[in-house]
């Protein structure tokens, strides 16, 4: 064969630009298929808690229920129940009552009961306004409105259940510890802590809820107060200034009453020993959420424990 007629063995490296990712996977993909196959969505994931087949938590799961805080651990607590349509609304409402006077117990259930009911009694005003704006709308858009529920119609109801909390920290000379103003008040804060070995965590929860029967005020609430004791870690056993100042500076309890995370890094460096529920740590005793839960909504006539003990 004459040398004309062979054919190079590399060929010349071509001046166009090669092919994005998505155009080369559909020219090497079979040809058998005139149409592309569908793109599935993943599968959308429920929280375990979406299973607990209760029936408070089936009550909660179709009725309007909204967590009068603004802390994403409350939030995360509840959400892991199974809760897709809980709502947030935090209270706006000054948190300003004396601790000297009240006490660390009676200071923490206040606030949490003033904040159950300044969000529930604005919840109920703004339904009311909207349920008088609704009357004044076209038949038209009425008419329109019965194809679903939306978030708007939800407003226009009354709160079913409204769950508020509060959480402080008592220390072992009986002084109460809220978030942290500084980092200076934050290394003052947990160095005070470690120095003092045990401290109290007590976190109030209120509930309130419609009375079935609309006698006076209106509204079932019931409130309890749960403490946990948490033990920090010596000096000596680890936790000396320069680990105190580091966790500091991660501004993880920044934003957090005692100034730390059980459930995060503090729980890691700081904490040794947890003595009582760890939820009631983070900032919300489920368990017990749940049991006033039921009671402000299933018992509205039956008087708790610990009502039975302030009457005392």
């Amino acid at each position: 064969m004459d040398d004309e007629k062979k054919q190079p063995l590399l060929q010349p490296t071509p001046s166009d630009p090669p092919p994005d990712y998505e155009t080369a996977a559909a020219e090497h993909a079979p040809t058998t298929q005139s149409q592309p196959l569908p793109i599935r969505p993943p599968p959308v994931r429920r929280p375990p808690g979406a299973l607990l087949d209760l029936p408070i938590l089936k009550h909660m799961r179709t009725h309007r229920v909204i967590l009068a805080s603004s802390s994403p651990r409350r939030r995360a607590l509840l959400s892991q129940l199974g809760l897709p349509n809980l709502e947030i609304r935090p209270s706006t409402k000054p948190e300003d009552l004396s601790k000297a006077d009240l006490g660390p117990w009676a200071y923490v259930s206040a606030t949490a009961q003033q904040k159950a009911l300044d969000v529930y009694a604005a919840l109920v005003e703004e339904a009311a306004a909207n349920q008088t704006s609704t009357t004044t709308t076209s038949t038209s858009a009425s008419s329109s409105a019965t194809a679903g529920i939306s978030i708007d119609d939800a407003r226009r109801r009354d709160p079913d259940l409204v769950i508020a909390a509060d959480t402080v920290i008592v220390t072992r000379e009986g002084a109460v510890l809220e978030k942290p103003s500084s980092e200076a008040a934050h290394v003052k804060m947990l160095r005070h802590l470690r120095d003092t070995r045990s401290h109290r965590v007590l976190t109030a929860i209120c509930c309130v809820a419609p009375r079935a029967d609309a006698q006076h005020p209106g509204y079932a609430l019931a409130s309890h107060v749960e403490e946990t004791k948490v033990l920090f870690a010596r000096e000596a056993d680890g936790l000396p200034d320069d680990v105190i100042d580091a966790y500091v500076r991660t501004r993880e309890g920044a934003d957090k009453a005692g100034g730390y995370a059980v459930q995060g890094l503090g729980g890691a460096l700081l904490v040794e020993k947890v003595d009582g529920a760890v939820d009631n740590v983070v900032g919300l005793p489920v368990r017990k959420t749940l049991q006033l839960c039921e009671k402000v909504i299933f018992r509205q006539n039956e008087t708790s424990d610990d009502e039975e003990e302030e009457d005392e």
